[in-house]
């Protein structure tokens, strides 16, 4: 059983450092190589069911069916980041206080959290999982803590070594998401230390979920009576604290399949055995219920989300002024979907996508949104809907990103410096790529910014370059629903006939 412990670890590490890398990576080199491994995460392949992840989804379930929580060792960043946290945090312990005890598992939190998930699931909300999914959260503090420890370290080359290194823009983070990243990473950092695996067995959903399949592996971690000492090192060296070593129980639905009893164990009477090879002991008929409501409402959300319409819910806030990036279709769509787990901030090359605050309401906090301020949506580029993992902002195409219309650009003629300083400008039809903004005479030989919003797609071009202050002449309003743009018309150039006169 060494050998597939250290398989875990090494599968875990290489896994947990590529996802890592998605989001820290700052010079945008790995994303076409190391993204697609953000698919394979259960809480974004549930919630993109319905547009491409449901046979992703049925991998890690029937996974699960077979071996157990693997997924919580093999696959989940927030997992094997805690194992990083317990093998470090080892180091400076005592012997004594390295150990493990047997834990009662706390059933009602468990599973009244992932209760509590599906049902919102099923009144189309996502903003529970938002907060609780694991996979998200980490991506959240990479890419807001380490992320951003990584910009100031490069920046700080950058001054030190001008013709090495070039600058990179802070404007995608946040003081908010900055705080909600760090505040992840010092509670899980300090569960794990402290008790281990505790996060995954009282916390996660995903790991109550799992746990509950997992009952009927078919491959299992057990105990053989007649081999056991009882000198408990299984229950020792537990960090999901589901070994009692005194009755020689295993509490399988905790199990992540870390392997690390096994290795412990001298007599070897703990080990990988085949789930039906014994008459399995009695399912409680607490736990049976709980299994069959879990999957009921489980197997009742993604109906729900694929095929019913989702009821509109009075206290989300509609903000004209909140932009969902290309791909999302709509807010509603965005925030059914969306775990916010910041890959489409971290991977956007122009940084004009950053995590929302209050734009979008209560139920939309760290989702992406449209920033002008600093940026504008390059015309061609489609980053944030390819690496989007849980199907918020689905793929488009080149040819169609250059039709979608997240907003309308608006030209407010009393903030014009056209107007106000009576001189030329410009600069807003210069930046558009679709001349839906272009210059019209205006007076004593002056041009000024008209707007034809049939072919703006809100790319905030227009935005960004106005040089209007305190208030910018123009701006984008958003399409609560985003609509479809006519393409901008071909202007053929006239053949032009020259003498040069030899």
């Amino acid at each position: 059983m060494k050998g597939l412990r250290y398989f875990r670890i090494v599968f875990g590490l290489l896994f947990l450092v590529a996802v890592t890398g998605v989001f820290v990576d700052i010079s945008g080199a790995t994303t076409g190589l190391l993204t697609p491994l953000l698919k394979w995460q259960f809480v974004p392949a549930m919630l993109g069911a319905a547009t491409g992840s449901a046979g992703v989804l049925l991998c890690l379930l029937g996974l699960t069916l077979v071996f157990g929580r693997v997924y919580c060792s093999f696959l989940c960043p927030a997992g094997i980041f805690q194992d990083v946290v317990t093998t470090v945090a080892k180091l400076f312990k005592s012997k004594r206080s390295r150990r493990y005890t047997y834990a009662r598992p706390h059933r009602w939190l468990r599973y009244g959290l992932l209760t509590a998930s599906l049902a919102a699931l099923l009144l189309g909300e996502a903003a529970l999982l938002l907060w609780l999914d694991p996979y998200s959260n980490y991506g959240r503090m990479a890419e807001n803590v380490f992320r951003a420890g990584a910009t100031g370290l490069n920046n700080i080359g950058a001054s030190a070594f001008p013709e090495t290194f070039y600058r990179i823009s802070y404007t995608t983070f946040t003081w908010g998401s900055i705080a909600v990243g760090a505040l992840f990473l010092a509670v899980l950092t300090g569960l794990s230390a402290w008790r281990g695996r505790l996060y995954c067995n009282t916390v996660c959903p995903v790991g109550s979920l799992l746990g509950l399949v997992s009952k009927y592996a078919l491959f299992r971690v057990g105990i053989r009576s007649a081999a056991c000492t009882h000198c408990r090192l299984c229950e020792r060296s537990c960090k999901a604290q589901c070994v009692d070593g005194r009755t020689e129980q295993l509490d399988v639905s905790r199990c992540v399949q870390c392997y690390t009893c096994t290795t412990v164990c001298k007599s070897h009477a703990i080990g990988l055995r085949f789930g039906y090879a014994r008459k399995p002991r009695p399912v409680q008929a607490g736990s049976r219920r709980l299994f069959l409501a879990s999957a009921g409402m489980l197997a009742s959300a993604a109906v729900a989300r694929a095929w019913l319409p989702h009821p509109h819910l009075q206290w989300r806030t509609k903000n004209t002024k909140a932009i969902a990036p290309p791909g999302a279709q709509s807010i509603d769509h965005l925030k059914q979907h969306c775990t916010g787990c910041h890959a489409c901030v971290a991977k956007c090359p122009s940084k004009v996508v950053r995590p929302a605050l209050g734009e979008y309401g209560l139920d939309g906090v760290m989702m992406p949104v449209m920033d002008y301020r600093h940026a504008f949506c390059n015309y061609t580029c489609t980053e944030c809907s390819r690496v989007c993992p849980s199907g918020a902002l689905l793929p488009l195409t080149e040819d169609a990103k250059k039709t979608t219309q997240i907003g309308k650009a608006m030209f407010k003629a009393e903030n014009c410096i056209v107007l106000i300083d009576e001189t030329d400008c410009g600069a807003c039809d210069e930046h558009c790529p679709t001349k839906a903004v272009h210059m019209v005479d205006f007076r004593d030989g002056l041009l000024i910014p008209e707007v034809d919003t049939s072919l703006c797609i809100g790319c905030g071009g227009c935005e960004y370059i106005c040089p209007g202050r305190p208030d910018k002449a123009i701006v984008v309003q958003a399409n609560p629903t985003h609509l479809t743009a006519h393409l901008p018309p071909d202007e053929k150039q006239e053949a032009i006939e020259v003498d040069f006169g030899f």
